[in-house]
């Protein structure tokens, strides 16, 4: 059998670019499994950010008491809600609708307020939130209901704090009813609230 010179060129072409074929393929299968190292280093370090960037916890309790006063019977205030700041970090709410307290029924005592789990770190003040309308104080001479003024409805107790990673921190509010009231020229009542924390 007669083979003619071209036919052994083109044999030899295709055994060349078979191999270099697989070549070309070998070397695609070690670069996507370097990739899918890399993605996989991707995602860890996803998950560690997310993991490390996570603020531990702590817990907050805040507790309300009250010093004594003899020109009321009771003091009624209607607190709708609390919040805290976090020192470089935004005002943050901490309790909704704590409800209606009489202010004279915590003499010897302290009302825990709300408690629940906060990031923890160093925090700059507490705020309580009143509602005028559903406050109100009793004379004691005379038994009739009142109303309590209260004009800005809110009150900022400042006085840092520390919350510790997995620890508790107890506030307590004194609110001093004998310094915050003040009793007006039509008989009604102002609060000009007198919070210290404890």
């Amino acid at each position: 059998m007669k083979i003619s010179l071209n036919s052994i060129k083109m044999v030899s072409l295709g055994i060349v670019l078979a191999f270099l074929l697989g070549g070309c393929s070998g070397g695609s299968s070690e670069t996507s499994s370097g990739g899918g190292e890399s993605s996989d280093t991707s995602l860890d370090g996803g998950s560690n950010s997310v993991t490390s960037s996570s603020d531990p916890l702590g817990t907050l309790s805040i507790y309300l008491t009250d010093a004594p006063t003899d020109e009321v019977s009771s003091v009624n205030v209607y607190i709708t809600g609390l919040t805290v700041k976090r020192s470089g970090a935004s005002v943050e709410r901490f309790s909704n609708d704590v409800g209606l307290i009489d202010l004279l029924t915590l003499r010897n005592s302290s009302l825990l307020m709300a408690e629940k789990n906060v990031r923890a770190g160093d925090y700059e003040f507490i705020r309580v939130e009143l509602d005028q309308s559903r406050s109100n104080v009793i004379d004691k001479s005379t038994g009739e209901t009142l109303p309590l003024k209260i004009p800005s409805e809110e009150i900022k107790v400042h006085g840092g704090f520390v919350v510790p990673t997995g620890g508790f921190t107890n506030i307590v509010l004194d609110f001093d009813a004998d310094k915050s009231l003040v009793k007006l020229g039509n008989g009604n009542w102002l609060l000009k609230p007198v919070i210290v924390k404890k």
